[in-house]
């Protein structure tokens, strides 16, 4: 628990700030308030570090890199197929050794990677939850007259039924179907080193061969099917947009290029994904009696770590998960914060110094509103470590006998020593500066997937609404 105090602090002052963006403010939008009520992070000491016990507020970007390598531990079998003969060479026996390895290595990635994206999916479900449950009261009560509440909660579980698919095929299904294949090629290729003995022999070409290859045929299969659907998804957002700029056209076409920038490297993602997938799933099958199925694996291989890539630095993001309060914006709100983003990410790439947070907020001495800006921008987490790292200033602010600590942004903004402000916005700036790039990224992300899907839900409203406006 905290030692709450009543009052804000005064920061010391500040070196001369960067230029601001066009905005002269950071735009209060999708929150009903600057901090969602209710909000709170708890951290649970364990072997005298801090962890977050309850990461049900932010969906993370945690789709780990060497995910993107299971295509080379399928083909760690490489050896055993094409040298599946007795006496086996020495270079082959060796190279049966490392392939297998690697593959079972592989299998511990895929386990971490299926725990990251449960917790995304824990997240994911308890919004839909509380979206469902808002939308059913509005319609029960009758107190949407004007259909802009449904559109919003349409959006957002549009917003997340692509997020949990996302988690769910691309993450837990590849995850334990490539994990399980994984297994059996890394089990398959160590038994080929035995392959003297008949039965020996026999396992090992059934593991390294269709079992193990087999469950990689089958997560191309539903890869496939979810690409074309997210393909189609992001098409629909373009399409929405543009019938919209029909009857309303935007003074500043940042938002318009940023839409059609995200859109098509959604396509992108899709088809190179979708494709890869399919062909990887069908080569792996014919190695287990052709060695040139091997040859089709290689650019598959390449393709895979691009995606993987691509989706980490590209199309990922993370972002708070509405599961107490629900947000309120329109078109207009989600592109003037947009335009405000894109003026801070320029700020960032520009500057050869840190940027400061006089740049971003209008008062930059206020702990409150430094503070409100770290949560809607996702970096109250790192600020929240970083103090609890500080054994000083976190034994003024928190009850540390106990193993768990819970952070309040209001009471640390109410704090009354002026001394612990100082410390708490230099702590913020230091935030900031390492993280506020990407998570200004990860923000801009997210606001563009939320336009697409609620310009889509506007625009079926429309269709639906008036049918013959619509009609050719």
């Amino acid at each position: 628990m905290e030692k709450s105090q009543e009052a804000s602090g005064v920061r010391h002052a500040l070196q001369e700030p960067l230029p601001e963006p066009s905005s002269e403010s950071s735009p209060e939008l999708l929150t009903k308030s600057n901090i969602p009520t209710g909000y709170y992070l708890k951290y649970i000491r364990y072997k005298g570090q801090y962890h977050l016990q309850e990461p049900r507020y932010q969906l993370k970007n945690s789709l780990l890199a060497a995910v993107g390598f299971f295509e080379l531990a399928n083909a760690g079998d490489f050896a055993a197929n094409v040298w599946n003969s007795v006496p086996i060479p020495a270079y082959a026996i060796a190279l049966m050794a490392i392939g297998g390895t690697f593959a079972l290595f592989m299998t511990y990635f895929a386990y971490r990677d299926a725990t990251l994206s449960w917790r995304n999916l824990q997240g994911l479900r308890c919004e839909r939850q509380f979206l469902k449950g808002t939308l059913k009261k509005a319609e029960e009560q009758q107190c949407d007259q004007s259909g802009e509440l449904s559109i919003l909660v349409k959006a957002l579980l549009d917003v997340n039924h692509r997020e949990t698919g996302t988690e769910i095929i691309d993450r837990l299904c590849m995850d334990s179907l490539m994990g399980f294949g994984a297994t059996m090629v890394g089990v398959g290729t160590f038994l080929a080193i035995g392959g003297a003995n008949h039965n020996v022999w026999l396992a090992s070409n059934l593991l390294s061969g269709y079992i193990g290859n087999g469950p990689l045929a089958l997560y191309g299969l539903a890869n496939l099917c979810w690409s074309i659907y997210v393909w189609l998804r992001a098409r629909r957002h373009g399409i929405s947009y543009h019938a919209k700029q029909t009857a309303q056209v935007d003074k500043d076409p940042t938002v318009g290029k940023l839409l059609k920038g995200r859109i098509e490297s959604v396509r992108i993602h899709a088809t190179l994904n979708g494709i890869t997938g399919v062909v990887a799933g069908a080569a792996s099958l014919v190695t287990a009696t052709m060695w040139w199925g091997y040859v089709v694996l290689i650019p598959c291989i390449i393709i895979s770590v691009v995606v993987n890539y691509f989706w980490r630095h590209r199309l990922g993001y993370d972002r708070p998960l509405f599961v107490e309060d629900l947000p309120t914006f329109d078109k207009a709100a989600i592109s003037e914060e947009l335009v405000y983003i894109a003026a801070l990410e320029r700020l960032f790439l520009r500057s050869t110094t840190p940027v400061m947070l006089a740049s971003m907020v209008s008062d930059p001495q206020s702990t409150t509103e430094v503070i409100e800006f770290l949560v809607k921008h996702n970096l109250f987490d790192a600020f929240s470590r970083r103090i609890l790292k500080d054994k000083e200033l976190s034994a003024i602010l928190f009850d540390l006998s106990g193993t768990t600590v819970t952070i309040y942004p209001s009471a640390l903004a109410s704090n009354s020593d002026d001394s612990v402000s100082r410390r708490l916005l230099d702590m913020a700036q230091d935030c900031v500066t390492e993280y506020g790039l990407v998570q200004l990224k990860y923000r801009e992300r997210f606001l563009l997937e939320i336009l697409g899907c609620y310009l889509t839900a506007l625009n079926t409203k429309i269709t639906t609404t008036h049918p013959a406006d619509n009609a050719v």
